[in-house]
């Protein structure tokens, strides 16, 4: 279920072994998963048809990801195309044109590649280019086996050590890099952190097995085992004709060399400035480097073993197949791919259809997710609807038994509030009557009678009269009109307080004097709400007639501010009472009368 960029098998097949690389990117970081080297003589792998199934067997081991695979470099060219400045069309059909020059045959045939490097020069640019036969890289296809396989890169050991190197921990930014295979030796040479010149020539660790084996006068095998664990360089076991085929391995590597600063004479004189780099199972063979060092004048250093945090150590002979991975997975500063274009469609097509599958999988889980987080959302809600829903029924219970409580409170009360308003009238009553006798002392007039409001109010109205009597001179307030219908029988007139009829004998203007100054004494209590004249529609005919002055009485209405008492409270019948009321009224049938 991985998506194809992120697993690659790289595969460098040798003429004596195969080394097998399974490398990862997880988000960017690259992770070795598996590494395998098959021994072709030891696995007694002799015939392609042989290799062929061997090699399928472990790529059915391995779960069958993508293939990235290394071409050998004899079969390749890679060079520096010098360009001027040009349009991106142009300079494409430039190179075109320099590739098919340079390889001397139909262009048909030609599979090539080009990148982008940088120029110390000006109004100029260069193009590293790499280019090979379309029938070499098919029919080094064809021979593993691999034509039926995902192929999602196909580049060159000078490529892939140049990336492998790059993934190194602070690599030189001169270099030569040079990698020593069963046959071929490779070179590659790179300025500035980039690849400018690759050579390769055919001597290499067979070359050297093949001379030993004569100086020793045993099979090859038997000097490929010894040369690992002995030291034929110097000592008593250094044999001179082993020596001989040594150095002229080491001439040859110097003519490569001295043929690409020849080249360059600027660089010749920084020669020194180069670092050598050295790969390979050839320098891993006792006194090697030593050897190289002091008789061969090759300072060569062996390959770095610390990388980059974002990258892992490969195995000791495994740089060309980790560099290979690594350009397949898009992490190469210089990739350059040689796969031909069928191959190329078809792992661009397959390539889109992962990645649709790999999206719809995504889209697929996020669609669950959000399924998952909707129903968790409404269990949740539901939840809490009956949490709430409990919450109710509670406080509609606490309200029940509060609105029963209640009831039986104001019940237990209105049984109460009759006493309570009877006190509460007495007191007001024995009040009024000491403010009224307070405010008799000294003065000219007397108190004709003495009523209640409810009282005094059912009693009839007096008849009316043409006659005005001379206190509607008076300028006091009266009572509002808002009090006035005439009926003998409406009692809504009546409100808690008193009813005051007074005499004064004295002149209209003694007289407003007099009245004036005693409804406002009575204004100043608290005991009343309201204290003013009664206007005359309102009188009764109540006092004794010996008592007043027909022109001089008057009639003064004092309402209670205090009536809680007076006033009944209205009982609320509980929820569950109104309910078993609406029922029974709702069962119980209305009556209808029965036609006669």
């Amino acid at each position: 279920m991985q998506p194809p960029l992120r697993r690659v098998l790289a595969i460098d097949a040798g003429s004596r072994s195969f080394k097998l690389l399974l490398a990862q990117s997880d988000f960017g970081r690259i992770r070795i998963v598996n590494e395998d080297e098959i021994d072709l003589l030891a696995e007694g792998l002799v015939s392609a048809e042989e290799t062929k199934a061997y090699l399928q067997e472990r790529l059915d081991q391995w779960g069958r990801p993508p293939l990235a695979l290394v071409l050998p470099q004899h079969v390749t060219i890679s060079q520096v195309f010098d360009l001027p400045i040009a349009a991106e069309s142009e300079v494409e059909k430039l190179i075109h044109d320099e590739t098919v020059k340079l390889s001397g045959v139909s262009e048909t045939r030609i599979v090539y590649d080009f990148v982008r490097i940088q120029t110390p020069v000006e109004n100029r640019q260069r193009f590293w280019v790499t280019l090979c036969q379309e029938g070499d890289i098919r029919d080094r296809i064809q021979k593993l086996g691999l034509e039926n396989e995902d192929l999602c890169e196909v580049t060159t050991t000078a490529n892939a050590l140049a990336t492998a190197y790059q993934a190194t921990l602070n690599p030189a930014a001169r270099a030569i890099l040079i990698h020593v295979g069963a046959q071929t030796t490779v070179v590659v040479i790179l300025l500035d952190g980039q690849g400018v010149s690759t050579a390769s020539f055919q001597m290499g660790g067979d070359f050297l097995t093949r001379a030993l084996a004569r100086a020793l006068k045993c099979p090859e095998e038997k000097a490929d085992s010894l040369k690992e664990h002995t030291d034929y360089f110097s000592g008593p076991e250094a044999s001179q004709e082993f020596l001989t085929s040594v150095e002229g391995w080491a001439a040859e590597l110097k003519r490569q060399l001295n043929d690409w600063f020849a080249d360059h004479p600027k660089l010749a004189s920084e020669a020194s400035t180069f670092e050598l780099i050295g790969s390979g199972g050839v320098l891993e063979q006792p006194g090697f480097l030593n050897y190289m060092r002091t008789e061969a004048s090759l300072n060569i250093h062996p390959w770095p073993r610390k990388t980059s945090p974002a990258s892992p150590v490969p195995a000791d002979g495994f740089e060309v197949a980790f560099g290979t991975a690594l350009q397949a997975l898009g992490c190469s500063s210089q990739p350059v791919s040689l796969l031909p274009e069928d191959f190329r469609r078809a792992w661009k097509k397959r390539l889109d259809r992962q990645r649709i599958e790999f999206a719809s999988c995504v889209l697929l889980v996020l669609c669950a997710l959000m399924l998952i987080a909707s129903t968790w959302h409404q269990v949740n809600l539901a939840s809490r609807k009956k949490e709430l829903l409990r919450k109710v029924d509670a406080a509609r219970e606490n309200v029940l038994v509060n609105e029963t409580l209640t009831g039986d409170l104001l019940t237990d009360y209105e049984v109460l509030r009759p006493v309570f308003a009877a006190q509460q009238n007495t007191l007001d009553t024995l009040e009024t009557l000491a403010l009224l006798q307070n405010s008799r002392s000294n003065k000219s007039f007397w108190f004709v009678l003495l009523s209640d409001q409810q009282s005094y109010f059912t009693a009839p109205p007096p008849p009316p009269s043409t006659n005005r009597p001379a206190r509607t001179n008076i300028s006091v307030s009266v009572p509002e009109r808002a009090l006035g219908s005439t009926t003998p029988t409406n009692v809504s007139l009546a409100k808690p307080g008193l009813i005051v009829e007074v005499s004064v004998p004295e002149d209209a203007e003694k007289t407003r004097s007099i009245l004036s100054e005693l409804v406002a004494g009575l204004r100043k209590s608290r005991l009343y709400s309201k204290a003013d004249l009664l206007s005359d529609d309102l009188r009764r005919n109540l006092a004794n007639p010996k008592v007043i002055i027909p022109d001089r009485h008057y009639a003064l209405a004092l309402d209670f501010a205090q009536t809680d008492f007076l006033q009944q409270v209205k009982v609320r019948v509980p929820l569950v009472k109104r309910a078993e009321w609406r029922s029974r009224t709702n069962a119980t049938p209305r009556k209808t009368q029965s036609a006669p």
